[in-house]
């Protein structure tokens, strides 16, 4: 395997760390159990868009690195990097998605010998395609950037058309 797998396959596995950064930082609504059953106040429902912000925030800072980290070990300023850049981060996406519900709190529906006053956490969730899509475009843009910014074969191409210019001259 070349660099740019092994980068790649890099990126992928990156969403093992993610989803334990995911997990850490993320605060899932609160149901509430009453008299009536679990109730899920206003004040508690925030945390379900807290843990979908925090699972695009992960990503999308984990992508700019995984992009600039690939195109600076790599080099490579070919199509099939940045698509495969793409696939890596998707992937890397999907598996903190999956590990990180796997770690979270269970379902609600699942709690039993609940008392009145008990606070039982909400499933992590991800209800929305934005954030698995943000991963791969700031992977993406990333690697753009850097590869944009980097001086890779500049001084390079001078010094061969100074080469030609002088072996060109009368």
């Amino acid at each position: 395997m070349n660099r740019v797998s092994w980068s790649l396959l890099g990126v992928m596995a990156s969403g093992v760390p993610a989803a334990f950064v995911w997990w850490g930082l993320g605060r899932p609504s609160q149901w509430l159990a009453t008299e009536r059953g679990l109730v899920l106040t206003e004040e508690n429902a925030t945390g379900r868009f807290q843990v979908v912000a925090v699972f695009t925030l992960v990503g999308v800072v984990l992508g700019l690195v995984a992009g600039v980290l690939v195109q600076r070990i790599t080099r490579s300023a070919q199509w099939q990097t940045v698509v495969g850049l793409a696939g890596a981060a998707s992937a890397a996406s999907l598996v903190c998605w999956r590990l990180g519900v796997w770690l979270g709190p269970q379902p609600v529906r699942d709690a039993t010998g609940l008392e009145v006053g008990d606070v039982v956490r909400d499933q992590f969730a991800v209800d929305t395609i934005v954030p698995f899509l943000l991963w791969p475009l700031a992977a993406v843009l990333g690697y753009t950037i850097t590869l944009y910014l980097s001086s890779d074969g500049v001084d390079e191409d001078d010094e061969q058309s100074a080469e030609v210019s002088e072996r060109s001259a009368p």
